[in-house]
């Protein structure tokens, strides 16, 4: 949540509606409370965004440069 912390700081909120499951909003607000539902909610946008994003540039690097040959995954796996 740290990163969420900083980016609402700096930017004014807005506010949206969202429909869920009445279970998970139950389990959030176990955890969170109600003031931290917002948080919560945020955070897993950031991420949610964060993984998209790269997909988009993994997505673009195949179509540039074809998918990764077994000769490169063998040695990025030794490397790692």
């Amino acid at each position: 949540m740290s990163s969420h912390v900083t980016h609402q700081s700096t930017e004014r909120a807005g506010k949206r509606s969202v429909s869920l499951a009445q279970s998970l909003i139950k389990e959030v607000e176990e955890r969170t409370g109600k003031n931290g539902f917002s948080s919560v909610v945020a955070e897993a946008l950031e991420e949610w965004l964060a993984a998209q994003k790269l997909r988009e540039v993994v997505a673009a690097d195949r179509k540039a440069f074809g998918p990764v040959s077994a000769e490169a995954l063998r040695q990025a796996e030794q490397e790692w």
